[in-house]
């Protein structure tokens, strides 16, 4: 019998047959908010910066990050307002960036401070630049709609919260994770945080740690919340109680509670885990950098108490992403609802977007 593979008969509704702009990718970015709220976002490691410049593009802007004398990360705009030579191909001589076609010198404020010649610096000559912070490890941007003239960056409205056990070393350095890039929408991370039906439906089950692996038997019981902080207009709190099941009774003192803490639209995340049995606490950070309109770079980075070891720190890690792994197929096909059909036990919804709405103070 002559059988045709189904891969010959391409269907009719392939993405290849569609007509120009209604891909289903240019569907879903028409469906969405602007690309690039504005917020703190990663751009490097601390410990890559050094004495050469990196080039940096994010957020819909290219940038040279370097470190001046001082030895603070900088930001400005990567093209020379010389004759527009990427400055990222320069060097960083007594603390400024110098470009390596005419030798123009730029300051981390934007400012030219040298050029060729006896012509002395002049400040009107200028360029972009934005301001930068440095969290546990990572370089910080802070990115602005409005960062359209030269010059210095205005000192943004709010700053990163340090977590104070680390700096005191009671939290101690345990692991990172570059996750690669993702194809959804920055708010997607927030939204799902306040689905709290998809818990049981997506999240039910307990995989092995760092794999999507089930495993037989065992499913997570979550209890989810949310609020707005209180205090910090930026900051709100995702609240998760999950227990271990097996076969359907739980487990004692298999359970861990996650407090995290969004810092604005969601470039920079904190997850304080802790634990039921023998107590101690697990720190991440898990970090989403805008690359383009429908991209992020996202990444991990994690702390623990001294009395958690390292293989229970990596475990617990561990399971959160390959909890947030089975997310990402539905974030990279799904549209966004500006005006969704919620129905009973559906989560706060509409309170984030409109807490969320902050960050386009354009729009």
């Amino acid at each position: 019998m002559l059988r045709v593979a189904c891969s010959l008969q391409e269907p009719w509704y392939s993405e290849r047959r569609v007509e120009a702009g209604t891909s289903l990718e240019g569907i879903r970015r028409s469906t969405y908010p602007p690309p690039y709220p504005e917020g703190w976002y990663v751009i490097a490691r601390s410990s890559e910066l050094g004495t050469q410049p990196q080039l940096v593009q994010a957020v819909g802007q290219t940038w040279a990050v370097f470190r001046d004398d001082q030895g603070t990360p900088r930001v400005v705009e990567a093209f020379c307002p010389h004759l527009g030579a990427n400055l990222a191909d320069g060097c960083v001589r007594d603390g400024h960036l110098e470009c390596p076609f005419h030798g123009w010198r730029v300051r981390g404020d934007g400012y030219v401070v040298g050029r060729p010649g006896p012509t002395e610096p002049d400040d009107r000559y200028r360029t972009r630049s934005w301001a930068t912070d440095e969290l546990h490890g990572w370089v910080v941007a802070y990115h602005r709609s409005d960062a359209k003239v030269p010059g210095p960056a205005p000192e943004p409205p709010y700053r990163l919260q340090r977590v104070r056990g680390i700096d005191a070393g009671d939290l101690i350095y345990r692991g990172e994770h570059d996750a690669g890039r993702v194809r959804m929408h920055l708010i997607e991370f927030a939204e799902n945080s306040v689905d709290f039906q998809h818990f049981s439906s997506i999240h039910g089950a307990l995989r092995i740690p760092w794999t999507e692996i089930p495993i037989p038997g065992m499913r997570i019981h979550h209890e989810a919340t949310w609020q707005r902080d209180d205090q910090e207009e930026h900051v709100s709190w995702f609240g998760n109680e999950a227990i271990l099941e097996f076969r359907g009774k739980p487990i004692k003192d298999s359970g861990a509670r996650a407090m995290v803490r969004f810092d604005g639209p969601g470039g920079v995340v904190r997850f304080t885990f802790t634990l039921d049995r023998g107590g101690g606490q697990v720190v991440m950070f898990q970090s989403h950098t805008p690359v383009a309109p429908l991209e992020q770079q996202v990444h991990f980075r994690w702390f623990s108490s001294k009395k958690v070891p390292k293989p229970l720190a990596s475990f617990v890690v561990g399971n959160w992403i390959s909890q947030w792994r089975q997310d990402i197929d539905i974030w990279e096909r799904k549209i966004y609802r500006s005006q969704p059909q919620l129905g009973r036990g559906d989560g706060p919804i509409h309170q984030l977007r409109r807490w969320y709405s902050q960050f386009y103070p354009e729009t």
